[in-house]
């Protein structure tokens, strides 16, 4: 069965507005985006990749944990919201999913970003989101990883490099895939558009025992 699937319907499409127009007003927030420098790159890409970041863009960390910002967390909360209702339609149509994940659990992990590419910009490295890195979001669980496009921008979505696939940044569109290595994927650069996306990540587990963990 496909891994990489895709959710629509008019919740998301008024979701993806809502992050469009967070975004714009609120220029506080707005972070750049972590750009992985060429340190560790190797093989026949070495050389590129030293010329140049892996990701450009202009990030907002949202923690739908975090109320200290009323309209950041109000916003962080109906994401993830909708993102575990696509995660439970997914596991749904792939029950044998959920079977085989330690505890027979996923979550939708709390802390993720907004991301806007300004043209030429994005995540141009070949990537996949599973690490063994020690960071708050646990990489090493990441099983799944997610991605709603806030605007449609043609030539701007993710390649799936094995799969030999390129789903198109179509406004209010959610996809939900593997985030381990054989989904290895970057974003298709548009150089006349920018592209808004809201992603992060489902990991394995119960988000009650990630939150203690946290807390800790």
């Amino acid at each position: 069965m496909q891994l990489i699937a895709r959710y629509r319907n008019g919740g998301f499409e008024a979701l993806a507005d809502g992050v469009m127009a967070f975004f714009d007003r609120r220029v506080d927030l707005q972070r750049p985006g972590v750009a992985f420098g060429p340190e560790g790159a190797t093989g026949p890409q070495a050389d590129s990749a030293a010329m140049e970041p892996a990701k450009v863009s202009t990030d907002i960390s949202l923690v739908a944990i975090d109320r200290s910002d009323p309209e950041a967390f109000a916003l962080a909360e109906v994401i993830l919201r909708g993102v575990s209702a696509g995660l439970e339609r997914y596991l749904q149509e792939r029950p044998l999913f959920r079977d085989c994940c330690p505890e027979q659990q996923l979550f939708v992990n709390p802390i993720f970003n907004l991301q806007r590419y300004a043209p030429g910009e994005g995540f141009k490295r070949w990537h996949c989101d599973w690490t063994i890195s020690d960071e708050a979001t646990e990489p090493v669980h990441r099983v799944l990883a997610w991605i709603l496009y806030c605007n449609s921008v043609t030539e701007a979505g993710t390649e799936f490099h094995w799969q030999e696939h390129h789903e198109e940044a179509e406004r209010g569109k959610l996809v939900i895939f593997p985030a381990g290595p054989s989904h290895i994927h970057r974003g298709r650069v548009n150089h006349a558009a920018s592209k808004t996306i809201a992603t992060g990540w489902i990991n394995a587990g119960s988000r009650e025992a990630y939150l203690r963990r946290l807390a800790a």
